[in-house]
């Protein structure tokens, strides 16, 4: 025999339902690089990278920043190779989203000189310790 669901049951559906409705909103338009966890209850596996942690590294001496910032040089490379603009320069990581995929994702919005001004992009890359492939790299829509 099924149990009877409570209302308790119904409002926490609910509340997954609205949740992953606001996720899927901001995903749409972002993109995947601004989305505001801090609105959400439930996550579905996916965060705000803390800059400042070492959570989502293995070596104990390494820190989630200096591995977003090792992607990021990746991405700026494959963006170089791309278009043939060779005077882009890596100025720092502003912050990242990630989730899991075949490895993990991570949306990289970082800050990189071009010669003439300092500029937003944006780096989608999928991590793996043996295997890494930066999918895109561009400058952050305005």
């Amino acid at each position: 025999m099924i149990p009877a669901k409570s209302s308790d049951d119904f409002s926490w559906e609910k509340d997954l339902s609205e949740d992953l409705r606001m996720y899927n909103e901001e995903w749409d338009k972002s993109g995947g690089f601004d989305i505001d966890f801090s609105k959400l209850r439930h996550k579905f596996d996916t965060g705000a990278v803390d800059l400042n942690d070492d959570n989502l590294v293995l070596d104990p001496d390494d820190t989630n920043l200096a591995l977003l910032t090792r992607l990021t040089h990746l991405a700026i490379t494959h963006h170089k190779n791309e278009t043939g603009i060779r005077s882009l320069e890596f100025v720092r990581v502003l912050k990242a989203n990630y989730h899991p995929s075949a490895g993990v994702t991570y949306y990289i919005t970082f800050e990189a000189n071009d010669g003439n001004q300092t500029k937003q992009y944006q780096a989608v890359v999928r991590y793996l310790p043996m295997d890494t492939q930066v999918i895109s790299c561009c400058p952050k829509p305005s």
